[in-house]
């Protein structure tokens, strides 16, 4: 904890603006299948811990630096920007009207929690990790439960 400190980071916010773009298009323009209004857990617990933690990860990318400033290995960002693209391209598919199980479940749901694990890794920003899986964990947990029908 010593080497971080409370400000602002224009490239986390910057990183993380860049994941936002497609749920900002579907929020103004939402596509005629749009079978992701319906994704939430049955059991309001699960919503919560999925806000919470998807929101404390953003929170620790924009507002928790590294007070050295250095960057990890490029080996990070390159991981993020695949992952970002992969999010991108599943948008697209979504918009053409696929909605499979698995284009929710990896496509929409896994990639931007590893997105922004990669982000935070290459900022040596280790402090989101943990709320990095969680979050990873509840929202790939609420869309498998709603797409493959496991609690219903």
């Amino acid at each position: 904890m010593k080497n971080y400190v409370f400000g602002f980071s224009l490239t986390g916010l910057i990183l993380y603006v860049l994941q936002l773009f497609p749920n900002i298009i579907w929020m103004l323009i939402p596509p005629a299948n749009n079978v992701l209004v319906k994704n939430s857990s049955l059991y309001p617990i699960f919503n919560i811990i999925e806000q919470v933690f998807g929101i404390m990860t953003v929170a620790l990318l924009i507002l928790i630096l590294n007070k050295k400033g250095e960057k990890n290995s490029g080996i990070y960002i390159g991981l993020a920007i695949i992952f970002l693209a992969g999010y991108y391209i599943s948008w697209i598919f979504y918009y053409q009207g696929v909605v499979s199980p698995w284009l929710l479940i990896i496509g929409l749901a896994a990639m931007p929690p590893l997105y922004f694990l990669f982000v935070g890794l290459w900022m040596k920003n280790y402090i989101v990790i943990l709320p990095c899986i969680i979050f990873e964990i509840a929202h790939i947990a609420i869309t498998c439960s709603n797409y493959l029908n496991l609690y219903r």
